[in-house]
């Protein structure tokens, strides 16, 4: 308001010099008037000679518009893993996620607890908590400020990876051991049956979690191999599998 209020102010300002220039200019025209109408006595002067025109020069012609070079598209680089490693009970130094959904692979190779908490912002997750030797992969969320606690009792590693895009994971996905799928979009939104195999001892957990929500396909121990539903919200969409054996998850 104020802006607008100064900007009327000089509007005025200006168009009232405006207005005393062309008083003065119209009464210098006035008085050219009437000094060409008062008669003196001094002759007419001679008519002066009318100069010859001169030649005017051409138009040089137009330059051509030069093209405009298309901006070349620049990849984007993808964010450097984060290695951590160690020996034992241990919290690690802060570190920054390589991406808001990151996957961290770890692994073990001592014979007892082997625990990992991750503590990122204000949030606090367990991703394993096993017994002995340990290979496998979890998501990590969020990308701020983040640390990892651990308790093991042999040497461990830890690699944070961003996660890929996994088109392919929308038919089904597979391996051994806890895994993470790369993002994709599933094949519709709502209810799909799918069939579930696993051949471990201990826990098998399916989790899908998509950008609309998340759902438990399997929360089970030991041998599966049957069917359930899987509801797949708005995508993308990620597998997140817990288990200690082989596994399979396929449409039916």
């Amino acid at each position: 308001m104020q802006r607008f209020l100064g900007f009327m102010f000089i509007s005025l300002l200006l168009l009232a010099c405006g207005q005393t220039a062309g008083q003065n200019i119209e009464s210098a025209a006035n008085e050219m008037q009437v000094a060409q109408a008062v008669p003196t006595d001094k002759p007419t002067p001679k008519a002066t000679a009318k100069p010859r025109p001169t030649n005017t020069p051409r138009p040089t012609a137009k330059p051509k518009p030069t093209r405009t070079p298309r901006p070349t598209a620049t990849a984007t680089p993808i964010p450097e893993p984060v290695i951590l490693s160690g020996v034992g009970q241990t919290v690690t130094d802060p570190f920054m996620p390589p991406s808001p959904v990151s996957i961290i692979k770890l692994t073990h190779t001592g014979r007892r607890n082997f625990i990992v908490k991750a503590y990122t912002g204000n949030d606090e997750s367990y991703l394993v908590n096993e017994i002995g030797r340990y290979t496998g992969s979890r998501v990590l969320y969020g990308d701020s400020s983040s640390f990892l606690e651990i308790n093991a009792d042999g040497e461990w590693t830890v690699e944070i990876v961003p996660i890929a895009l996994d088109q392919a994971a929308a038919n089904g996905f597979s391996g051994t051991g806890d895994l993470v799928s790369g993002l994709f979009m599933p094949s519709k939104e709502g209810p799909i049956p799918f069939q579930f195999s696993h051949n471990g001892d201990s826990n098998f957990i399916v989790q899908v979690t998509c950008q609309g929500g998340m759902d438990y396909a399997q929360n089970e121990i030991g041998t599966v191999d049957g069917s359930a539903i899987v509801k797949f919200s708005e995508g993308p969409c990620l597998w997140d599998v817990q288990a200690d054996g082989d596994w399979t998850i396929s449409p039916k």
